[in-house]
């Protein structure tokens, strides 16, 4: 099993320290490379007051150029709300930078303000979002297109090709999970659900590469938040109130809960009704190495992931130093747990 790092590139309220953020987000980059972590990720979305990224592709450029053997990636690039002959050039470029490194990672969009701001129809999404997937894979596989879709007439080839990326696609629902499946891509999870949520969604990921064909190339890439500390006291101390908050924001935004599978939502009508013990389980890593470890193992038996792609640091905290040390410290004493000798996947050992 892989390890990556999410990144949360937002600077709350205002994004007046954004320049910084940014400059200290590189700096962890390099530190999770040094550490034996395997990718680094960032994601998108558009119009957020506190800088969130609204495009990957210049960040993208810059982790190619400070690193030297981690994947780079997105988990999530919002496919609809650009051309996907641009998306299949700019991903190209970026897997060039990198040498082959690319893991796109591509999901719909949850937020109808943002079909606005591109003058899009959000009720077109599916099928706007499953031509570009098309496009975008045919491009890379270097075809001469001509495609004549509902959405895209497109006719020609881009150039230069690119070296090794993969696609991965995005869900959070049957159907989503099953789409990932019928064009045959790895499916990077939501960090929110709990693990029996996962659990059933992985079954029919897995049930629908079987029907389509696809199960060689199919893989469960899990998201997760998480924090390793002295103890699970020390991490509700420092890092819980971050994720609280971060954690509500979606509870309320995105109505894709699956109840019967998440018990602890019962009851549950504003932020204070998050309570960390409850929420913790069976969805956060968290606490001392030995619990996180624990954690992990867990997930690993529910769902076989081949990749955990890890988010320490949330928008309002802890602090750029807090996490430099979480970090190094999940390198040095979980990361070890996993692998079969120090350096496997090109893991270093951590400093």
């Amino acid at each position: 099993m892989k390890f990556g790092i999410l990144f949360r590139p937002q600077d709350p309220p205002n994004a007046a320290s954004i320049v910084q953020r940014w400059q200290e987000i590189l700096a962890a980059a390099r530190v999770a490379e040094e550490c034996g972590f395997d990718g680094l990720f960032i994601p998108e979305h558009h119009m957020m007051p506190d800088g969130y990224l609204p495009s990957p592709w210049a960040a993208l450029g810059a982790l190619a150029a400070i690193t030297e053997r981690v994947d780079i990636g997105t988990t999530i690039h919002l496919l609809p709300f650009e051309h996907p002959v641009h998306v299949a050039e700019h991903g190209a470029m970026a897997d060039i930078l990198s040498g082959g490194r690319l893991r796109l990672g591509v999901g719909m969009g949850n937020f109808p303000a943002e079909f606005e701001l591109f003058g899009l129809d959000a009720k077109q999404q599916v099928s706007r979002f499953e031509e570009g997937i098309e496009i975008v894979q045919r491009a890379w596989a270097g075809e001469e297109l001509d495609f004549h879709g509902k959405h895209f007439d497109i006719k020609g080839r881009i150039t230069p090709a690119p070296v090794s990326p993969e696609l991965w696609i995005g869900a959070m629902s049957e159907p989503g999970v099953r789409r990932a499946a019928r064009f045959g891509c790895p499916w990077p999870t939501d960090p929110l659900h709990n693990i029996e949520v996962m659990r059933y969604w992985t079954e029919h990921y897995r049930a629908a590469g079987e029907e389509y064909g696809t199960s060689d190339r199919l893989a469960v890439n899990l998201l997760r938040d998480g924090w390793v500390g002295d103890s699970l006291e020390d991490v509700e101390r420092v890092w819980w109130p971050h994720i609280r908050a971060d954690h509500w924001f979606y509870f309320k935004q995105v109505p894709r809960w699956v109840a019967e599978r998440e018990p602890f939502l019962e009851g549950v009508t504003e932020e204070e009704d998050f309570q960390f013990d409850r929420h913790r389980r069976d969805r956060l890593i968290v606490g001392s190495p030995d619990d996180c470890i624990a954690s992990i193992r867990a997930f690993q038996q529910a769902i076989d992931p081949a990749y955990l792609i890890m988010s320490f640091r949330m928008a309002s905290g802890p602090s750029h130093e807090e996490e430099l040390r979480c970090i190094r410290r999940f390198g040095r004493e979980v990361i070890p747990a996993f692998r079969t000798n120090r350096t496997e996947e090109g893991a270093t050992a951590a400093p």
